[in-house]
């Protein structure tokens, strides 16, 4: 199993969806996937969440904020039975 951190800086364009999109291709199963959002950006989480649901992916937790305002999204792929 393995885990992949992916942090989003700044605010989210359509390009960046794309990114996000094309970057869970390399979740593999039982993978999981940590993506931390900066602070004003927390309106993308139902996206992102439709983008990894998309892909695959179970979100195991989404939310929660630490001292610097990140929005946290944790999922993971669970073998064939969740690959959309």
């Amino acid at each position: 199993m393995s885990e992949y951190r992916l942090e989003i800086n700044g605010p989210i364009g359509l390009s960046d969806y794309s990114n996000i999109n094309d970057y869970m291709n390399i979740i593999g199963e039982n993978d999981k996937v940590i993506i931390s959002i900066g602070p004003g950006d927390a309106h993308n989480v139902d996206i992102i969440t439709n983008i990894l649901h998309h892909n695959g992916l179970e979100v195991a937790m989404k939310g929660g904020h630490d001292d610097d305002g990140r929005y946290f999204i944790t999922a993971y792929r669970r073998g064939d039975e969740f690959k959309g």
